[in-house]
């Protein structure tokens, strides 16, 4: 239904430079926010510290619990050892310990373009070390060895003095240290990562069995995400390749978190972090398909149609291609009132074939290739299996059984000329 509310408590962060809640990572809160899908679009209204107790009434008898708390970090500890702390995921702000409180770094020199963009390629690296010459081919490609190598020397002094300001002497540094022919930032205890501890905490929920405990690191890795690894950055490829993997880490996680939910019976949680990757991606059809199944479960038949036929839009006008089968399929039973189809399990991959099966081949019927020396040369006949309604697709978009071919050789390319059928 079109206008459903559902409550969460989170911690909330206001971003400020002077805050020392924020710096911390403590934040403000939690407060209870109101979220509302309206028009296909989700908006999120600020409550209170409490509930009204109308609303956490109804919510206990309806729902029973269906409120999310953002937890609170479990690496404080680790972040608070650290000298310094980095931020690149949605940002690119380094901090810097003063005593017990945290200032964000503003000095001339970070603002210096070389600076930054060294710095930049030393975390984008898991080992946060990069050859001398690998770093002047990336930041001065145009220059010779001598002139690029002056300015690396000089980007190195720059950024060594972004970490000890206070420091005389800059020659060597624990904070980015020269080894031979390497350039090499400390480790997590001197600098902190966010996109480390992102990874890491996905990396310590896959490794819990309590279910609950991986929802609670997933959920956390969720807020940490703040965006793009530094977004401001474009032409680097180690920044690129790290970008990548840590958006494709991200999209996993939020398919993650609604499948536990799900598991867990938490119907309307699931569907938060379906449609935060809907609004960054809105073309992940996987996503789409359990929205879909989600609302019809909830009884928002209009809203899950309504995700189908953005999804079907958006692939059209971007990619100029169809959903998938499956999420056709999704679509003709909602529209006929026949209610959900089962969700089709995975198949199992040929050991003898170059991988699996593709889903535009599993379309429609299977089809007998005639053995040789048989001495039938007649047409491929139909084996007997299921039609395509029966699997998910609709009998409107799938070919008719007279006149379907098997597709042998080239597609999307022009026919042959001069070859016989």
């Amino acid at each position: 239904m079109n206008g459903k509310v559902t409550y969460h408590q989170q911690v909330s962060y206001c971003g400020k430079p002077r805050c020392r809640r924020c710096r911390e990572g403590i934040g403000h809160g939690p407060y209870w926010y109101a979220y509302q899908s309206k028009d296909g679009r989700t908006t999120r209204t600020y409550v209170g510290k409490q509930l009204p107790p109308e609303i956490q009434a109804s919510m206990e008898g309806v729902y029973g619990q269906t409120v999310t708390r953002v937890p609170d970090s479990t690496r404080q500890s680790e972040r608070e050892q650290a000298t310094m702390r980095v931020y690149a995921l949605g940002q690119f702000r380094l901090e810097r310990r003063s005593g017990s409180e945290w200032q964000i770094v503003t000095e001339s020199a970070w603002q210096h373009q070389r600076v930054r963009v060294l710095l930049s390629c030393l975390v984008s690296v898991p080992t946060r070390k990069l050859g001398r010459e690998q770093l002047m081919y990336a930041l001065w490609p145009e220059l010779d060895m001598e002139t690029a190598g002056n300015r690396l020397d000089r980007a190195v002094y720059s950024l060594r003095q972004v970490f000890e300001p206070l420091r005389s002497k800059l020659a060597t540094s624990p904070f980015l240290l020269t080894e031979r022919e390497m350039v090499v930032l400390a480790d997590a205890k001197r600098i902190w990562l966010d996109a480390d501890a992102f990874e890491q905490l996905i990396t310590q929920a896959h490794n819990k069995s309590d279910p609950t405990e991986t929802e609670r690191l997933l959920e956390e890795a969720m807020q940490l995400y703040g965006g793009e690894f530094l977004p401001e950055e474009r032409s680097l490829q180690w920044v690129h390749s790290r970008r990548e993997t840590l958006q494709r880490s991200w999209i996993s996680l939020l398919l993650e978190i609604a499948d536990l939910r799900v598991k867990r019976e938490d119907l309307v949680g699931a569907i938060v972090p379906l449609e935060l990757l809907l609004s960054v991606d809105p073309a992940n059809e996987a996503a789409v398909q359990s929205l879909m199944r989600l609302l019809a479960q909830l009884g928002r038949r209009v809203e899950a149609l309504r995700a189908y036929r953005k999804l079907a839009t958006v692939l059209q006008e971007g990619y100029d291609i169809q959903p998938l089968p499956e999420t056709r399929g999704l679509f003709e039973a909602l529209s006929s009132s026949g209610g959900l189809p089962p969700k089709r399990p995975t198949p199992p991959t040929n050991p003898n074939s170059l991988g699996p099966q593709s889903p535009a081949k599993s379309v429609g019927a299977p089809f007998i290739v005639p053995s040789a020396g048989s001495g039938d040369t007649s047409t491929p006949t139909k084996a007997s299996g299921p039609l395509p309604s029966q699997i998910g697709v609709s009998p409107s978009n799938a070919t008719p059984a007279s006149t379907f071919h098997p597709q042998i050789g080239r597609t999307h390319q022009s026919k042959l000329v001069g070859r016989a059928d």
